[in-house]
């Protein structure tokens, strides 16, 4: 029959490997949750590669405003001239 000692023993045994086992797995998924945080890191870098910061968005926003500015002037410009010629004309 086996002592008690013995039995302390074996559920011993059992209750390390257990814990080791779970401590593998830990481990294991720490490695995977790394490697998929690096992933999401480079992306996040490739993202900041692309994107268009506010600044160079305002910038360009300016640029666009000044030279629909400009077109919207010379607009008037010809249109004002082609009324001075329809003017002359009818007189």
């Amino acid at each position: 029959m086996p002592t008690f000692e013995w039995i302390v023993g074996i559920l011993f045994s059992v209750v390390t490997a257990a814990f080791w086992r779970w401590a593998d797995k830990l481990g294991k998924n720490d490695d995977e949750i790394h490697k998929r945080l690096e992933t999401i890191v480079k992306q996040i870098h490739e993202v900041e590669k692309t994107y268009q910061s506010k600044a160079d968005a305002r910038h360009e926003n300016e640029e666009i405003k000044r030279l629909l500015k400009e077109i919207k002037d010379d607009v008037k410009e010809v249109s004002n001239k082609i009324n001075q010629k329809a003017d002359k004309s009818c007189q």
